[in-house]
C-alpha cells in the first residue's frame, strides 16, 4: 500500500497531511495515470504532454514542477523508491484549481508483475446505454470522459461484464471505459477513428505502430458498426489506467486472442527499449 504522495513538488508521509480538501471543495480537476516499470516510467514524456493540453484546456496554470520534466522524474521516482515500488505499476498526476489556486498531487499504486498488465483470462463487455457526441472537442480527454466512465462502470454492478463498449449519436463504435479498441479481421486491425469522438491516449499510436509491425493491415474507421463487431474475429482494449483487455465477449458472442498477446509481448519490448 501506498504510504508517501506527492503534492506541490514535496513527497511526504500521507498521515502527515489532510488532502480531503481537495476533494470536498468545489475544484476543477484534471489528471492522467502513467504506467511505471522496467526500472523507469517509459511513457512520462508523452503523458505529460497530455496532462498540459488538458490544462490549457481548461486555463490552468501549469505548475512549476510540471514545466521540468527532469526534476518532476526524480520527485516521481523519490516518491516510488520511499513507497518501496520497484516493480511496475501506475501513477496518478493530478492537479486541482480552486479560485485560481493550483494544487498538484501524485499518487501511485504498485503491482506484482513486471510486465505492462495484460487480461489473460478476458473481460465479458456489454453496450453502453449512454452516447458520446463525435463533434465534443473535448472527447480525447480524460477528465471529460471520467464522469461518464464512473457511470458505465457503476451500472456494471451486480452484472457478468466487466467493460462497456460506447456508441456515438451515429451509433458508431467508438471507445470503451478508460480504453481504445481494436478489432482484428483476417490480419486487419480496426480501431475507431479519432472523428468517432473516441478517447485518445498514449497507448492508441504506440498500439497501431505495433499492431503494423505485427504484419497487420492497420485501419481507422468512423463506421464500425454493432453488427460489424459480430463478424470480428478478436478484440481488445488498451488503456494506460486499466493495460490490455483481451476480450473474452461482447454480450452472447465470444472471440479468440492470438494478435493481442502478440501486440502485448511487443508492447513490453517497446517500454523497456523506452526506460533503457
Amino acid at each position: 500500500m501506498s504510504r508517501f504522495v506527492t503534492i506541490n513538488g514535496k513527497v511526504v508521509e500521507k498521515e502527515e497531511i489532510n488532502l480531503s480538501y481537495l476533494f470536498w471543495e468545489d475544484r476543477l480537476e484534471v489528471s492522467q495515470k502513467c504506467w511505471f516499470g522496467f526500472g523507469g516510467i517509459p511513457l512520462l514524456k508523452e503523458n505529460l504532454e497530455l496532462l498540459v493540453q488538458q490544462m490549457e484546456t481548461v486555463k490552468i496554470p501549469l505548475p512549476a514542477l510540471f514545466q521540468n520534466k527532469r526534476e518532476l522524474f526524480r520527485v516521481t521516482k523519490r516518491m516510488l523508491n520511499k513507497n518501496k515500488f520497484y516493480r511496475s505499476g501506475f501513477i496518478h498526476f493530478r492537479v486541482f484549481c480552486h479560485n485560481e489556486q493550483v494544487t498538484s498531487l501524485i499518487t501511485s499504486e504498485a503491482f506484482e508483475t513486471f510486465d505492462f498488465p495484460f487480461s489473460e483470462n478476458g473481460v465479458l463487455v456489454n453496450y453502453s446505454d449512454y452516447t458520446k457526441h463525435s463533434e465534443n472537442p473535448l472527447n480525447p480527454f480524460q477528465f471529460y470522459n471520467q464522469p461518464l466512465w464512473d457511470v458505465a462502470q457503476a451500472q456494471l454492478q451486480n452484472t457478468l461484464f466487466q467493460n462497456s463498449i460506447f456508441l456515438n449519436e451515429n451509433h458508431t463504435v467508438c471507445e470503451g471505459i478508460h480504453a481504445n479498441l481494436f478489432f482484428i479481421r483476417d490480419k486487419e486491425l480496426i480501431t475507431p477513428a479519432l472523428s468517432t469522438g473516441c478517447y485518445h491516449d498514449v497507448l492508441r499510436s504506440i498500439v497501431l505502430k505495433l499492431a503494423a509491425e505485427t504484419n497487420l493491415k492497420v485501419t481507422e474507421s468512423d463506421h464500425i458498426q454493432p453488427d460489424d463487431v459480430l463478424q470480428m474475429n478478436e478484440i481488445f482494449m488498451a488503456g494506460e489506467t486499466l493495460g490490455m483487455q483481451w476480450v473474452l465477449g461482447v454480450e452472447n458472442k465470444r472471440y479468440i486472442h492470438l494478435y493481442s498477446l502478440l501486440i502485448h509481448k511487443k508492447l513490453n519490448q517497446y517500454l523497456k527499449a523506452k526506460v533503457n
